[in-house]
């Protein structure tokens, strides 16, 4: 019996086509073409399938550090696996009224400082929960929101995300997360339980949205640091000044590709030698002892040094000590609300944890109960593409009162400490929403204190450009004679023709002055740059420059009309690097 050979699934005038658009190929284009059709959904399919394949899920991250960017690309990749299509986006991207054309929808974000959206995302936020929101009555929602129990606010931007969707219609798919500094692991796990409730396709073969270009990963991270060599400390203020102002130099050995004019660096500090010993006494414990953090066995001392915050409490080191120290105060503080059990952490450190509530947990799981000490962000103060072997710090030491007594920054402290050829733990924070525009747009450059450190890597970039924008700057410190950060570099620019206008406030020389005066003294030249169609950058201390930037809205408000300010941001033409 002869076999039958199966006839192709094409008509007649179909297969004729099919043959004569081969011949016309080449072997390059046949391969092509075979490896386009193999990925393509050409199989019949559900009706349920082929609307999941066409409205892929949404996942939406909004962030400042990049660790809800991770998150978002770590569950696209989940989702490919298991069949699901998403589309990962920056929530700066999105429009609200974009939700009412979606299906499901996961929003991953962070609240910046105590209740902030992250910047970025604020045009996003405002108009989500504005009046103009659209009805979302077809949209499945999920949120995981990131947060630091430290704050009062804790996790609000996600909160809010969370209960608007809700009222504008949206049906939740799974309960929200919100997740402590130590997110990983209930990120994890919420991930998990969202697979289940995500649409499929037929084919486990999904391919999903890559993210921008702008925002991809970086070969460094905060789990894969460079180390670097420290060149220089010095101190730019005065010897005397409380919290004085240092600038670092730091041998960049190993090329950090596209970190530009407004990135940062993230720095992994360590906690100071004494403040490991005190709660290793604290705890009876012998540094020796071995350990294992994520999945790295190391001596106790290691770990507390490096990776284990020494100072700030979360809720679940207070359930954690409780246990361990048979405390009654502590167990009824447990069983209250989380709003008291903050509140009271507020109030303690873990030494003073420690210290009043006394018990000796063995070592393992007190690494285990910590919360992980958090890298600190510090801008770059100088162009890579002037000079690409080192990498320069401004750094300002962070004093606090702490009930009775002052505590000092981990992180400021650590640099500040810092000695030629002490090594430092580092990772790029590409910030491109601070970066410089790529037009010759007039540049007005506001700075408080450190804020002057982007600036300072501005200039060197602006120099090297055949065409120079008009550029002004202005600047607040303490004292003229002792704080004019980067004062040889600026005139420099000013003699060079890079600065076009430099104003300056010196607040003890000028008992009363504002950083806002030179600007509103001199409103005329502010419009007419505005609508030359200037780009205004804001950076340093977050009190002083928001109450700055709320003055220069009444104020060009009133010059040029309402919503002058406002269109300033709609036209990303404002930027924001806060403090």
């Amino acid at each position: 019996m002869t076999a039958q050979a199966t006839p192709p699934p094409f008509s007649d005038p179909q297969w004729h086509q099919v043959r004569q658009l081969l011949a016309t190929l080449d072997a390059r284009q046949r391969w092509w073409l075979s490896g386009y059709l193999a990925a393509s959904d050409t199989e019949p399919s559900t009706t349920a399938s082929t609307k999941a394949a066409s409205n892929p899920v949404l996942i939406g991250y909004g962030t400042e550090t990049d660790n809800c960017r991770r998150l978002a690309q770590a569950l696209s990749e989940h989702c490919g696996e298991a069949g699901i299509a998403t589309e990962v986006i920056d929530l700066a991207r999105l429009r609200p009224r974009q939700l009412a054309r979606r299906d499901h929808l996961v929003i991953i974000t962070a609240t910046h400082g105590d209740g902030d959206p992250p910047e970025p995302v604020q045009d996003f936020y405002q108009g989500l929960m504005g009046d103009g929101a659209p009805k979302l009555a077809n949209l499945k929602f999920a949120v995981l929101a990131l947060g630091d129990s430290s704050y009062e606010q804790f996790c609000v931007t996600g909160q809010e995300f969370d209960q608007r969707l809700e009222a504008l219609g949206g049906e939740r798919l799974i309960t929200r997360q919100d997740c402590d500094v130590d997110f990983e692991q209930p990120a994890k796990a919420w991930m998990t339980r969202l697979l289940e409730v995500l649409p499929r396709t037929e084919t486990q073969n999904v391919r999903t949205a890559a993210p921008e270009p702008a925002t991809r990963a970086p070969g460094y991270d905060k789990h894969n640091p460079l180390t670097v060599e420290v060149l220089v400390n010095q101190n730019l203020s005065a010897a005397n000044r409380a919290q004085p102002i240092h600038h670092l130099e730091l041998a960049l050995d190993q090329v950090i590709p596209d970190l530009l004019p407004g990135d940062a660096v993230g720095i992994l500090a360590d906690n100071p030698p004494e403040l490991v010993a005190a709660v290793l006494d604290a705890c009876d414990l012998s540094g020796e002892q071995p350990v294992t953090l994520d999945g790295d066995a190391q001596p106790l001392v290691q770990a507390l040094r490096q990776s284990r915050d020494l100072t700030i409490v979360g809720t679940g080191f207070l359930t954690f000590w409780a246990e361990h120290g048979n405390a009654p105060a502590l167990k009824a503080l447990c069983e209250a609300e989380s709003r008291e059990q903050r509140a009271f952490l507020r109030q303690h450190q873990l030494l003073d944890l420690l210290s009043q509530y006394p018990a000796h947990p063995p070592a393992q799981a007190l690494v285990d109960a910590l919360r992980p000490l958090q890298p600190r962000l510090y801008d770059v103060a100088n162009s890579l593409a002037e000079l690409d072997d080192e990498l320069h710090l401004t750094v300002k030491a962070f004093r606090y009162p702490f009930r009775e007594r002052h505590e000092q920054g981990i992180a400021s402290r650590y640099l500040l400490d810092l000695q030629p050829g002490d090594p430092v733990r580092l990772y790029p924070h590409r910030n491109t929403r601070f970066r410089l525009p790529d037009d010759d747009a007039p540049l007005i450059l506001i700075a408080e204190g450190t804020g002057i450190a982007p600036y300072r890597a501005f200039l060197q970039a602006l120099s090297q450009r055949l065409q120079r924008p008009p550029c002004w700057l202005v600047f607040a410190e303490q004292r003229f004679e002792e704080d004019f950060l980067y004062q040889l570099d600026i005139q420099q620019a000013h003699a060079d023709g890079v600065l076009e206008q430099v104003d300056t406030v010196f607040y003890q020389d000028r008992p009363g002055a504002s950083l806002i005066d030179p600007l509103l003294n001199q409103i005329d030249r502010l419009a007419s740059w505005i609508e030359q169609g200037a780009h205004l950058y804001l950076c340093g201390d977050k009190g002083r420059l928001s109450d700055l930037e709320n003055s220069l809205k009444t104020a060009l408000d009133q010059r040029q009309g309402d919503g002058a300010w406002k269109q300033l941001g709609r036209d990303k033409r404002l930027h924001r690097n806060l403090y």
